[in-house]
């Protein structure tokens, strides 16, 4: 499957405009053309990719504000350009929204509970009649029958811990690996717990998944550098997650996932705002990120994202709905942070 996507530039088809609305300056056209020509250079090196995600203001809203009476569409902007789109465990209330009692309880959490419940729910997905054909396409017989006996999970948990003894990196990516199949699943694998945020490598499928009809809908626009495997968990880009799992001989799954049509890129933790380009609304407007405009060394942020003034951050955290944060340093660690509200 060809995962390559030609890229026109944003401004061809969409207007240009700030967090108030108002068309952008032609500076600050120019200075965003600019930006932009470099990315898709660099894309054409093939040390990047784009990325979309589709979404609603009614959903972005639930997360970024605690008090909805304290929403402006340019308050609402200017949050999720410094806070960014978080996956649904940094939002969940893990007492009230989950019967969650000690698996993936952290973005770095790979304990036996945590593989313990993987295992179980992937045994769920192999069991799901509506994913038969997709099982069938994408699970060989090995994989299908590993999970679909229950008397393999004991085996299973104590070969990850085994194999991984000395190297927790390796057993967090098998985490990771087997938690992409459960994410891409959906409501049968993993859907409250998930620590990924889906995107896509195609902006049409993003918009199929936005409702692009309803005027409510968004598309998020960002860019991801090499190496992927810092930023994203999808063996089929970041092939180190599928070749550990090889290594180690344990079941593997065809690297797509069950819906390989969907190019889905899941990104670690969060789609973070220095990643962020900008959002299309349903009316053909593009609200550019403006932290853009701050800077002029394209070559870094090729490399390590946008630089965003992280002044306001802890006081947007503190007016959302997010109940824990994430951090990373670009080079593929990342913490998590209680929210104190």
């Amino acid at each position: 499957m060809s995962y390559w996507m030609p890229i026109t530039p944003i401004s061809n088809s969409l207007r240009l405009i700030d967090l108030e609305g108002n068309e952008i300056s032609e500076e600050k056209q120019r200075l965003f053309n600019s930006f932009e020509t470099h990315l898709i250079d660099i894309y054409k090196e093939g040390n990047l990719i784009f990325i979309y995600r589709g979404e609603s203001v009614k959903g972005l809203k639930k997360k970024l504000f605690l008090d909805h009476t304290d929403y402006s569409k340019s308050r609402f902007y200017e949050r999720l350009f410094i806070i960014g789109d978080k996956a649904r465990h940094f939002f969940m209330d893990k007492i009230q929204d989950s019967n969650n009692k000690g698996w993936l309880s952290n973005i770095n959490d790979c304990s036996t509970e945590t593989f313990r419940f993987m295992f179980d729910r992937i045994a769920n997905v192999i069991r799901t009649p509506s994913l038969k054909s997709k099982i069938q396409q994408s699970c060989s017989s090995r994989f299908s029958s590993y999970f679909g006996d229950s008397n393999n999970q004991y085996e299973f948990v104590k070969r990850v811990e085994t194999c991984t003894k000395n190297n927790e990196q390796d057993r967090l990516k098998l985490r990771d690996y087997y938690l992409y199949f459960l994410h891409v699943a959906g409501s049968s694998g993993v859907r409250k717990e998930t620590m990924l945020v889906s995107t896509s490598l195609s902006v049409d499928i993003s918009e199929d998944f936005s409702s692009r009809k309803d005027e409510d809908s968004l598309i998020l626009y960002g860019f991801i550098p090499q190496p992927y495997h810092n930023f994203l968990v999808s063996p089929w880009l970041a092939s180190e997650y599928h070749k550990i799992a090889s290594d180690k001989d344990l079941p593997t799954y065809q690297p797509f996932g069950l819906f390989p049509e969907q190019l889905e890129v899941a990104l670690k933790g969060a789609f973070f705002p220095c990643f962020m380009m900008g959002v299309k609304q349903f009316d053909n407007k593009y609200v550019v990120n403006p932290h853009i405009f701050d800077f002029k060394d394209y070559e870094s942020v090729s490399k390590y994202g946008i630089l965003v003034n992280q002044e306001e951050f802890m006081n947007c955290i503190s007016a959302s709905q997010y109940k824990r944060i994430i951090s990373s340093d670009l080079q593929g660690n990342f913490e998590q942070y209680e929210v104190q509200q």
